[in-house]
């Protein structure tokens, strides 16, 4: 027997739930469909940093709307997202001096708090870093990370709440529709009909898109992450990118350190490819880089370390709108950049889906079909690609 909803949602990430809840604030009644369970794919190993500071404006801004939602999370959603202010720190190599300021002038018409600093001002916020080499960095006092899987499942029970359906190990095998509009989904556990259907699945949304006619080029980011336990000594830090030693890291809780890669990235494996172990050498790496920036870690240990996959697109950028037939949306390709994006995503998502173009944050640069046209997102102040 079909089942009827307002919407159908597949992917049950923090973009798809998102998208989810914000529809099911409006009064539709959408379901969600999961191919295995919640956070399955990205959001599940998402590394959770909660930041503003992008080379793109509009990034930027979705990022800015993102964070009172992650600032006030028990207000405008209900539960704990686990947001934990620690203040961030962006830096870049010499040559980007001039993009960083003129970024983070960007930030600030926007209303995001955030400045240029010194490395003399960086060492009394981090006392513990090494930064003889930073000339300058950009700063946000207000930033930090939450929890991913803490994220998800709040949402999804506000949602619930609203009244949406969560349905899991439903994995989609053909589309429906009728007089180029769709009208629903065969899945593994049946026929599904709504005018509306969101694409949110992520690594595997290419080839659900395939099921409705419409070809986008999206691929795969396989990353490694490891946690160390810190040293007695540094009892906590800043959540921090150091685009001059490709790494990002954050403090974590059980006073452990998460730390990342941005470099010898694994690009386009199989989404459904077992995510198995980090690189032969990334433990290696990931200390001796952390350890140029907090030479004290060398005292630190190894705790864990864990693999993630997420899509990606050419231009590193998400793909966010419609495509296809009447009713069929997108909203996958974030690149790694999805997590912090993703309450003002699915806000963006409920305006363009019901009131024609999202009012919020402009997100018609996201255009599906822009690769068709051979158009690619850049930076107004570009620092280039994220992964290499």
């Amino acid at each position: 027997m079909t089942k009827n909803f307002d919407a159908i949602v597949i992917g049950a990430g923090v973009i798809g739930i998102s998208t989810a809840f914000h529809l099911a604030e409006r009064g539709l009644k959408p379901v969600i469909l999961e191919r295995k369970e919640i956070g399955y794919g990205a959001t599940g190993k998402s590394s959770g940093l909660v930041r503003m500071h992008y080379d793109l404006e509009v990034e930027s801004r979705l990022a800015w709307e993102s964070f009172q939602y992650f600032r006030d999370w028990s207000e405008r959603v209900g539960g704990e997202c686990g947001f934990r202010r620690t203040g961030f720190l962006h830096i870049e190599t010499a040559d980007h001096e001039v993009q960083l300021r003129k970024n983070v002038e960007m930030h600030q018409k926007i209303g995001i708090p955030a400045s240029v600093i010194s490395g003399g001002d960086v060492k009394k916020l981090a006392p513990h870093f090494k930064t003889d080499d930073i000339a300058f960095a950009a700063y946000e006092p207000e930033s930090g990370y939450a929890d991913p899987m803490l994220t998800a499942n709040s949402l999804l029970a506000a949602a619930k709440d609203h009244g949406a359906i969560y349905v899991q190990d439903c994995e989609v095998s053909g589309s429906q529709s009728a007089g180029g509009k769709v009208t629903g989904l065969q899945t593994s556990r049946g026929s599904f009909s709504a005018p509306i259907i969101i694409n949110a699945a992520g690594a595997w949304a290419g080839k659900v898109s395939e099921l409705f006619g419409v070809s986008i080029p999206l691929g795969t980011w396989t990353h490694d992450v490891v946690h160390i336990r810190r040293p007695a000594q540094i009892a906590d830090h800043l959540t921090v990118i150091d685009n001059s030693l490709n790494m990002y890291f954050r403090p974590d809780s059980g006073n452990l350190t998460l730390v990342a890669l941005e470099d010898d990235s694994r690009l386009d494996e199989p989404a459904e490819k077992d995510l198995g172990y980090v690189a032969k050498d990334f433990v290696e790496r990931a200390i001796d880089r952390i350890c140029k920036r907090v030479p004290e870690m060398e005292q630190g240990s190894l705790h864990s370390s864990h693999v993630g996959r997420d899509s990606l697109t050419p231009d590193q950028r998400a793909i966010i709108g419609a495509a296809g037939p009447q009713g069929y949306f997108l909203a996958t390709g974030f690149s790694g950049t999805g997590f912090k994006l993703s309450p003002a995503v699915g806000l963006c998502m409920s305006e363009l889906i019901l009131d024609g173009s999202a009012k919020t944050v402009d997100i018609s640069g996201f255009d599906p079909m822009r690769f068709e046209r051979g158009q690619h997102l850049k930076g107004e102040n570009e620092y280039g690609s994220i992964w290499k």
